[in-house]
């Protein structure tokens, strides 16, 4: 609605006239005023702090700033679908599997392995348990007893090799010995023949060098192996 401009009193008393113009003409000015201001909000809200309609329209329409109601039916759709795959085929936290779902270990390969406390098995896909490696260390000792106390025995050499992380073969220099009488005997290593499959294996490639051999190694740890050289008369 237009502002419309009041109409002024006329009379014969010009005195009397101007005293009820005034107010009414200062009335009328200030509605334009409050017009003026009314269209600068409307042209400029930003400046204003307010927003015009034209711009709160056009906000409201922009399907880019607001979710529509069919992306909000495609999201709740997705949101349902991944709670029933979860629910599905997710695993629980506590949950097992059976053996058949997990792979079997071998010289090549890690894996499941079962254990065998047998101290004549040739098999390569069981790991010695510590039983029977002890087992096997007390014969050989016991063994080695008896030859020592027959007086066979001609010399005995006592050696410490380390080797270190990645290595898995190192020659170790002796004292020189007769190679047709003399044989090598384990007195311990770390990991040697436990329940990970690690070997370390001895042979006396010349009368005065030893290779220390080791298998099956997983991990990146260095291994260190005890073992004597037994020369006979």
């Amino acid at each position: 609605m237009s502002i419309q401009q009041p109409r002024r009193f006329v009379t014969t008393d010009q005195g009397h006239a101007d005293v009820l113009n005034v107010p009414i003409d200062t009335l009328y000015a200030n509605d334009q005023e409050l017009a003026a201001q009314v269209e600068n909000i409307k042209k400029d809200p930003a400046g204003n702090g307010v927003a015009s309609k034209e711009a709160l329209d056009s906000h409201a329409s922009n399907t880019d700033l607001h979710v529509t109601a069919a992306k909000q039916a495609a999201w709740s759709a997705a949101e349902g679908n991944a709670k029933k795959y979860t629910e599905q085929y997710a695993a629980p936290k506590q949950h097992s599997h059976p053996a058949s779902d997990l792979p079997s270990a071998s010289t090549q390969a890690r894996g499941i392995v079962q254990l065998n406390t047998s101290t004549s098995s040739t098999a390569t896909d069981q790991a010695a348990t510590p039983s029977a490696v002890k087992a096997m260390g007390d014969e050989l000792r016991q063994l080695i007893n008896n030859i020592k106390e027959a007086g066979s025995v001609k010399s005995v050499q006592r050696l410490v090799v380390s080797l270190e992380a990645g290595v898995k073969e190192l020659v170790v220099n002796i004292n020189p010995v007769n190679s047709s009488k003399t044989m090598l005997s384990h007195l311990g290593a770390q990991g040697y023949s436990t329940d990970d499959g690690l070997l370390a294996m001895l042979s006396l490639i010349s009368s005065n060098q030893v290779k220390v051999t080791l298998t099956n190694i997983y991990d990146n740890a260095s291994h260190n192996v005890s073992f004597e050289v037994i020369e006979f008369n």
